[in-house]
């Protein structure tokens, strides 16, 4: 039995690895990125798959039966087979734009996301089921609601011919388009987060808030940091814990926070401060383990912590430049994307469920 920051599977990659996903039995990992390889590994015994792909991934997702894998490859959205990589679809989505994000709904419909379109595609054919525009631009992140029906986008407008200081959580109906909510701050947003009955989004803002909203409308219910809070934690990342009573924000001030999901109130922080320690950074990358226990972040010192809602960290683990982070479905494992591998971590058995 493994000790909890034990790297249980290193990946080596030539370039930049972008896009990382876990098989739905949490046995197998895939990691993808510039340098056009898709590497599917088991976490433990079985054989190792390489798939050529065209471009650069940005997005890699396992169906919900985990026999397809999702892959967006630059301009295009291919769905492969996850055991051999074979091609069971492959086409541009819209032509001149990058594809960032590739999501499965639980009815196995493929999401593919770029900087100003939602698309539903037919997880048979590809065929396009909904094209949602999205103006102005840039949809900077989104989460997708946990029975599939809504999507949550968190939109920059500090990009583009109407460039300003502006930006808005918005939340959408899939199968219409239609706008359910919005919130808008004072600046751009960067990142959204659905709670688990779908009915609450949690976003952060360049305006260096952090606010909890209603999905249905876009009533605001709280919000923390901004001018009129003394600790402002310059918000950048978030994540709901799956469990519904958590959520953690990650900021630009280098602390990963845990606040309560009701009220906004601070639970958790990490790192500790440390006379005389250095500054860690800006926090980039922030999850939730699946038991809502335990959160991990990634920070620009290159380091990934897991820590619990004590603020006391069961790890600190150095790596490369993190690009991407995810746990695996029970939670045992935790993927990172690096530049030059990829990394699953051991949490421990004593963590996994």
């Amino acid at each position: 039995m493994s000790e909890p920051g034990t790297v249980a599977l290193p990946v080596k990659h030539d370039g930049s690895v972008q896009a990382i996903a876990f098989s739905p039995d949490s046995t197998r990992f895939a990691g993808a990125g510039s340098d056009s390889l898709l590497r599917i590994r088991p976490i433990g015994i079985g054989v190792p798959l390489d798939v050529p792909v065209d471009g650069s991934v940005t997005g890699l997702a396992f169906s919900p039966d985990g026999t397809r894998i999702a892959v967006a490859d630059f301009e295009s959205v291919s769905l492969r087979d996850s055991g051999t990589g074979a091609v069971v679809w492959q086409g541009p989505l819209d032509p001149g734009n990058s594809v960032n994000t590739v999501r499965f709904a639980p009815d196995g419909r493929v999401i593919a996301v770029t900087d100003t379109l939602v698309a539903v595609l037919d997880q048979a054919t590809g065929a396009t089921i909904k094209r949602i525009t999205v103006d102005p631009p840039l949809i900077a992140d989104v989460d997708l609601s946990r029975d599939g029906t809504r999507i949550a986008l968190a939109i920059d407008e500090r990009h583009g011919g109407n460039h300003k200081f502006a930006g808005s959580a918005r939340v959408l109906d899939l199968a219409t388009g239609a706008e359910l909510g919005k919130l808008t701050p004072a600046n751009a947003v960067h990142a959204v987060a659905f709670s688990p009955d779908g009915t609450k989004v949690l976003c952060c803002s360049a305006d260096d808030t952090t606010r909890m909203l209603k999905a249905q409308g876009g009533a605001e219910e709280w919000r923390v940091g901004g001018e009129a809070d003394d600790e402002v934690t310059s918000p950048n990342c978030v994540a709901f814990d799956p469990k519904g009573n958590w959520t953690v924000v990650g900021g630009s001030d280098g602390f990963a926070r845990v606040l309560e999901a009701e009220s906004g109130t601070k639970k958790a922080q990490v790192p500790k401060l440390v006379a005389g320690g250095s500054d860690p950074g800006a926090v980039t990358h922030v999850a939730f383990s699946p038991n809502g226990k335990l959160a991990a972040s990634a920070c620009i010192d290159n380091v990934v912590r897991l820590f619990n809602l004590n603020s006391d960290e069961l790890y600190a683990v150095g790596t490369e430049e993190v690009l991407t982070m995810a746990f695996s479905p029970n939670g045992r494992w935790l993927g990172v994307g690096c530049f030059g591998r990829a990394l699953v971590i051991d949490n421990g058995e004593a963590n996994q469920g």
